[in-house]
């Protein structure tokens, strides 16, 4: 096994994609033995597995020693088996998620250490604001400002985001309904189906919040409502995800870190620049639906 190339795949979608490249030889990937590209091919075709399993307990499945599994592993760019099984890991989905994470930061311990002097949490943190950091510097400003567009000129704005995105659905669609009328939160507790989607045409638009493992019912809802030629931007925490692929619009929120779960801060953060920007745009037209609502709430006296 020989090394071509600088930069190993970034995600596991891009690994598959070298596949037919590699046992073709080409010139601008690494050269493989047939029997590395066999155990290439096998790891590849069982994910999960190789996602949850030790390098030990990965040799002895596929008749090879755990040498070879890092030789492999530095001949794709990685610097050794955890750094390539990592890039399975992000992609597992489905029941295995985050108790394949809660493994990972345990049992293998990839938990990082805090700085010396720092109270015992306090990586959690730094990572968050990493993330953060993460999520203004890789903003694509020209599709924030074709999100903010989209969301003035449609018709009618659909907010999608189950399980664990719907706190983020919630929120973004609460406010935007501060702003113009016709935003509605799609959400399986009031009985909304998947179904709904067919009544949006080119008139409306779809705001989609999926974080991976991406709950199936929400792609299926955007993915729908894009057959039916409504607009999507999507909120996502990996840029090659489902929802990602079904629109030329989205904001990507970084979710790395120490934690069992996905980090939601970035997301929070870009839903709230939506908001500030959308405002913004409006300008005074804004502050006078912001201030009906206001007179709607204490004529009703909500608190």
């Amino acid at each position: 096994m020989t090394m071509k190339q600088d930069a190993a795949p970034a995600d596991f979608d891009t690994l598959q994609a070298w596949l037919p490249r590699l046992r073709e030889g080409d010139a601008a990937l690494p050269r493989l033995s047939p029997r590395a590209l066999a155990l290439l091919e096998s790891l590849v075709a069982e994910p999960e597995q190789v996602g949850v399993s030790t390098i030990s307990q990965l040799a002895e499945r596929h008749r090879a020693n755990a040498s070879m599994l890092t030789r492999l592993s530095q001949a794709l760019g990685f610097s050794g088996f955890k750094a390539f099984q990592a890039l399975f890991r992000r992609d597992l989905t489905g029941s295995t998620f985050y108790s394949t994470r809660a493994e990972r930061l345990l049992d293998f311990g990839e938990t990082p250490a805090a700085e010396p002097g720092a109270f015992p949490d306090q990586a959690l943190w730094q990572q968050e604001m990493a993330n953060l950091s993460a999520a203004v510097s890789g903003l694509d400003a020209a599709c924030l400002e074709r999100a903010v567009e989209r969301i003035r000129s449609a018709r009618r704005v659909h907010v999608v985001g189950l399980r664990a995105s719907y706190g983020a659905a919630h929120y973004l669609a609460y406010y935007l309904d501060y702003l113009r009328r016709d935003v509605q939160l799609v959400s399986s507790r009031a009985g909304v189906t998947v179904e709904q989607a067919l009544h949006l045409d080119a008139g409306d638009l779809v705001i989609g919040i999926a974080f991976r493992p991406e709950t199936r019912i929400s792609v299926d809802y955007c993915r729908l409502a894009v057959e039916q030629g409504a607009g999507l931007i999507a909120l996502t925490n990996h840029a090659r995800s489902q929802l990602a692929r079904l629109t030329d619009c989205t904001l990507t929120a970084p979710a790395e870190g120490p934690f069992f779960f996905n980090p939601m801060s970035s997301l929070f953060l870009l839903v709230e620049l939506l908001l500030s920007r959308l405002a913004r745009e409006m300008g005074s037209e804004a502050v006078a639906a912001i201030r009906r609502r206001e007179a709607l709430i204490a004529r009703l006296t909500i608190e």
